[in-house]
């Protein structure tokens, strides 16, 4: 083999040299990280229409539940908002399959928020346990791996408003209760496994709330 065999056959590994060097110094894409406002826009886009009125008739049941309720306007304020974000929640979960954390973030912060405002020890104290009770019961679902932390944490927050909506810790395990059943009707009835929890979860919040405060005024009426 000549020189030119030689100059040529390291042209060749040279050039697979730098395409490799390229190769390996190339970074991966990542995904653009979205704001929580763009993934709940993007939700309601590519929502079926059913789904959007869902939305919509969601948080207006929330705002008239709490309106209804007979509590001090702080909480009432709380809890409508609480419904709201997740009402908006179990919108982007059905779309991602995730529960946005912000928007679990901000719900609760409200649900705590208003009960701390009150001033009121006792509300304050079943907002807490009621944090603690649906969590902590989601949580031993997850543990079997039936559910995501995302539904773990919405828990949490449906526990937390339910307490300090009601005053009573039956809200937040009922709650649970409903969204168990809930999902597992839907489930067999659209003959699937795996299925978004957030809009089970919203239904066993408003369903709870609902329930437990018509309990408690039968029994002031009583």
């Amino acid at each position: 083999m000549g020189l030119s065999g030689y100059v040529g056959g390291g042209a060749i590994v040279g050039a697979r040299s730098s395409r490799g060097g390229n190769r390996l110094n190339r970074r991966p894409c990542r995904a653009p990280v979205r704001s929580t406002a763009d993934r709940v826009v993007a939700a309601w886009r590519h929502s079926h229409p059913i789904a959007r009125r869902s939305l919509l008739a969601a948080c207006v049941t929330s705002v008239a539940l709490a309106v209804s309720l007979r509590i001090t306007a702080i909480v009432a304020s709380s809890t409508a908002a609480v419904g709201v974000l997740l009402a908006a929640a179990a919108l982007v979960d059905l779309h991602e399959r995730r529960l946005p954390n912000r928007l679990l973030a901000a719900a609760l912060a409200s649900a705590l928020g208003g009960a701390l405002l009150t001033t009121d020890g006792a509300v304050v104290l079943d907002a807490l346990l009621g944090m603690v009770i649906a969590g902590a019961l989601m949580l031993c679902v997850r543990l079997t791996r039936g559910v995501g932390m995302g539904d773990v944490k919405m828990a949490a927050v449906v526990g937390a408003s339910a307490g300090a909506s009601t005053t009573s810790l039956l809200a937040p395990t009922t709650a649970i209760a409903i969204a168990a059943l809930a999902a597992s009707a839907y489930g067999l009835i659209a003959k699937r496994q795996r299925l978004p929890l957030g809009p089970s979860l919203w239904f066993g919040w408003v369903s709870a709330i609902a329930l437990v405060s018509i309990v408690n005024v039968t029994a002031v009426l009583s």
